[in-house]
């Protein structure tokens, strides 16, 4: 039997086989983990939102309301209304979430967060109201 060097394709094709399977695993968590942080990342923008409604209450008592669903313009009129920003300085946004603010039903404000989807449109919808009773 003559001395060979290197691999036979049978093996090579099982290391190929192995190495693709371990990918659609870790692909598959990893935009898990992707969109858990996103997620987090706009609750933690709705919770700056409602502090600055206190702020804006204290200010002008009442509180800052705006047109829903949440869209791009609705994000930006929170930058400029409770945070005093424009747009190149936006302080909430970016992050895959768009928000708004409006009047609840029972009086105060409800926050939403919509997350957008690969075609810019509404996916699921994240809330936060003036009692802090939220839908996450």
């Amino acid at each position: 039997m003559p001395n060979t060097k290197g691999f036979s394709l049978i093996e090579l094709l099982v290391v190929v086989a192995i190495l693709g399977a371990i990918m659609a695993v870790g692909v598959v968590a990893y935009n898990g983990y992707t969109s858990s942080a996103r997620k987090s990342a706009a609750q933690n923008t709705m919770q700056q939102i409602a502090l600055m409604q206190t702020e804006y209450y204290s200010i002008t008592s009442g509180y800052y309301t705006d047109s829903c669903p949440p869209s791009v313009a609705g994000t930006q009129n929170i930058n400029e209304n409770l945070f005093d920003s424009d747009v190149d300085e936006s302080v909430i946004g970016g992050e895959g979430y768009e928000f708004c603010v409006t009047t609840a039903a029972e009086g105060g404000y409800e926050i939403q967060g919509c997350e957008l989807d690969d075609e810019d449109s509404c996916g699921s919808i994240l809330t936060l109201d003036a009692k802090g009773q939220s839908n996450f």
